[in-house]
C-alpha cells in the first residue's frame, strides 16, 4: 500500500525535541536522515524535572557520555531550561511517558531524582540521606506529586510558545514478540498491569490540552531483532514508522516556524 500523498510531498527539515525514553527516541531513527534532533532529554521523570536541581550527588563516573548526561541533567532538573532554550528552534516537542515507569526518590531539601537504572550503575544510591524514600510509580502517591509536575510542563510549553505544537504518544506495553515469545518483564509487570497504571497519567495530560496520539494495540509487539533486545516497550519496526507517519502528518499540519531548508520525505 502506498504512502498518503502528504508523505510524498516535498517538506522543509523539522527540528525535533524529545523528551522521554527509548520509543520515541527510537522512532527518531527512521527520520533522522531528513530532519534535525535539536535536543534529547532522557531518564527524567517530570516529578525530578519539576522539583529544584540537587547537589546532593555528582557524577561523571558512567561508561558514556549519553548516560552521564542523563543522571547529570535528571540531578540538575534540565528538562525545563532546555525547552525555554531549544523553542526558538523547535519545530515539534515530542515525548513520551516510559521514564515515569522507574519511580523517584525524595531526597532532603525537598527534591526528587528519578530512580534510573545509569543513577544505579554510578554506586551513587549507597550515598543518599538515610532520609530518601522511595515513591514508585502508578502509587496515589506518586500521581499526587506528578499532576502538579504535568501542568509546571504545560505552562512551560505554553510560555515557550510550543503548546500547541506538543505531542504525546500513548504507547500499550505488550507482553510478546511478534512471534510469539514473551518478553522480559519489568519488575514482574505484566502488560495489562502497566497499562493500567499508565491509564490516569495520559488522561490527565488529555486534560490539559496536550495533543495525545494513541499507538494502536496491533502495533504493540516487541522483537528479539530489538537493537536493545526484547521487552514491554521496544517495538517492532512498523511501530516506530507508524509514529514517524503521525509526527510527519503533525508537521504538515502546523504553521511553518523555524523549519529550515525543503526536503523530500
Amino acid at each position: 500500500m502506498g504512502l498518503p500523498s502528504c508523505y510524498l510531498e516535498v517538506r522543509r527539515v523539522a527540528n525535533i525535541f524529545i523528551y522521554g525514553g527509548c520509543v520515541t527516541r527510537d522512532a527518531f531513527e527512521h527520520m533522522k536522515d531528513d530532519h534535525i534532533l535539536v535536543h534529547y532529554v532522557a531518564r527524567q521523570s517530570l516529578v525530578s524535572a519539576a522539583s529544584p536541581a540537587t547537589t546532593i550527588l555528582s557524577v561523571d563516573t558512567l561508561s558514556t557520555g549519553f548516560q552521564n548526561r542523563s543522571v547529570r541533567g535528571d540531578l540538575q532538573s534540565s528538562l525545563h531550561p532546555s525547552i525555554t532554550r531549544f523553542a526558538p528552534k523547535t519545530d515539534l516537542f515530542v515525548f513520551d511517558l516510559l521514564s515515569e515507569r522507574l519511580g523517584v526518590y525524595r531526597v532532603p531539601g525537598g527534591t526528587y531524582i528519578t530512580k534510573s537504572v545509569e543513577l544505579a550503575k554510578t554506586g551513587l544510591v549507597a550515598t543518599l540521606p538515610r532520609a530518601a524514600v522511595v515513591i514508585a510509580f502508578g502509587t496515589d502517591e506518586h500521581f499526587n506529586l506528578w499532576k502538579p509536575a504535568a501542568d509546571a510542563l504545560a505552562a512551560r510549553l505554553r510560555t515557550a510558545g510550543l503548546l500547541d505544537r506538543a505531542l504525546l504518544f500513548e504507547v500499550p506495553w505488550t507482553d510478546v514478540t511478534i512471534t510469539g515469545e514473551m518478553v522480559p518483564k519489568f519488575r514482574g509487570w505484566d502488560a495489562s498491569h502497566a497499562n493500567k497504571l499508565y491509564a490516569r497519567y495520559y488522561a490527565y495530560i488529555r486534560s490539559l490540552g496536550i495533543r495525545v496520539v494513541s499507538v494502536p494495540e496491533e502495533l504493540a509487539l516487541s522483537t528479539t531483532s530489538h537493537k536493545w533486545g526484547p521487552s514491554p516497550y521496544h517495538f517492532i519496526d512498523e511501530t516506530y514508522i507508524w509514529m514517524k507517519h503521525q509526527i510527519l502528518g503533525i508537521l504538515e499540519s502546523l504553521a511553518p516556524s523555524s523549519a529550515g531548508p525543503s526536503v523530500s520525505a
